[in-house]
């Protein structure tokens, strides 16, 4: 091999290089003649004399027979061209360098979305035995990441990030007050009285309360953002607020939590909300960060390119290169009683 590339491919479309040097490779491999010969896949030995023809679809290969070890063989042995039909060859070669899905892939060849992806790898680990350098191999787009050889960790933003302990503590806390099943009264919420007393409680469990100047009857939560909550969810609720700091997607913390990612987003408004009320000014509420969206910045967990997330009506997002669904799911982790966004690898 010989040639090498000189203009690296469009973000979209065909990689024309790649497709005229695969080409001249096919097109050696596939020659009907027996001169150049080539050496013994098996024993490398150069003593190798013509052994008559092999009918392929492809048209009549030839075949030779290696002198020191006797291996009878032809130019296609050991390649992606071994395969005893190779359906829509041209095509597939075209399509090679464009940044792809298998799935869509597939539907242009007539094939299984997994034959072609196996098919791709068989392609990509030919392409650095013709250059191990992998120039060639990296233009390779079809399929994305699943059919790297050996993929590179993606990095994401979000890696790294922590649970904040200050907001777990400070909203749990508070949370844990507005729920107290404690009978002891506390000041009424309109004169700040302490002339109040029992007033009955909730099938909860939660206690009523009833001011002895205003008469108002009042509980804990009554004027927070959790003044209708159930008991039956004070669980979910309180394992939640730990995952408020992270910057994860609705969909995934609501897999986590048990719940759906609609009542994610309403329970994140509510608890941003009451850290307003605990501390004005959004000191607090700002260090929410979960429900994420991929940016200019999200690569692809697919193809791997940065910046073409879109959204898509009832299912997320898709990436515009690759076609694939958009996912923002990141590895959680729970070390020393502390939640951490970590890699795959990790």
């Amino acid at each position: 091999m010989k040639a090498q590339p000189r203009t690296r491919p469009s973000d979209t479309g065909e990689d024309r290089e790649l497709t005229a040097f695969l080409t001249a490779q096919v097109a050696a491999l596939l020659s009907g003649s027996h001169e150049p010969r080539p050496r013994c896949p098996r024993c490398d030995g150069d003593h190798i004399t013509s052994a008559g023809f092999k009918m392929r679809q492809s048209g009549r290969l030839p075949m030779f027979e290696c002198q020191r070890c006797g291996r009878y063989f032809g130019r296609t042995v050991d390649t992606p061209l071994s395969e005893k039909h190779l359906k829509k060859l041209d095509l597939f070669i075209s399509l090679l360098s464009q940044p792809i899905s298998c799935l869509e892939a597939g539907a242009r060849m007539g094939s299984l979305p997994a034959d072609i992806g196996k098919r791709v790898t068989a392609w990509r680990d030919w392409l650095l035995r013709l250059d191990p350098s992998g120039t060639w191999e990296r233009r390779v787009r079809l399929g994305g990441r699943p059919t790297e050889l050996e993929p590179a960790p993606l990095d994401f933003a979000e890696i790294g990030a922590r649970e904040d302990t200050y907001l777990t503590v400070r909203l749990t806390d508070a949370f844990d007050a507005l729920n107290s099943t404690s009978r002891r009264p506390p000041p009424c919420p309109d004169y700040g009285s302490r002339k109040s007393h029992f007033a009955g409680q909730s099938k909860g469990g939660i206690p009523s309360f009833s001011c002895g100047i205003c008469k108002r009857k009042f509980g804990r939560r009554s004027g927070t953002p959790f003044v209708n909550t159930k008991m039956s969810t004070f669980e979910r609720m309180r394992e939640f607020i730990r995952y408020l700091a992270l910057p994860l997607s609705a969909m995934q913390v609501s897999e986590i939590i048990g719940t759906s990612a609609g009542m994610v987003q309403r329970w994140r408004d509510k608890f941003a909300e009451f850290a307003d009320q605990l501390e004005p000014g959004g000191s607090l509420s700002s260090r929410i960060r979960l429900g994420v969206t991929p940016d200019e910045t999200t690569p692809c967990p697919f193809c791997g390119r940065v910046g073409t997330a879109q959204h898509t009506d009832g299912r997320g997002w898709s990436c515009a290169g690759c076609g694939r669904l958009f996912s923002m799911r990141r590895g959680v982790v729970d070390w020393n009683g502390r939640l951490y966004i970590v890699s795959d690898e990790a």
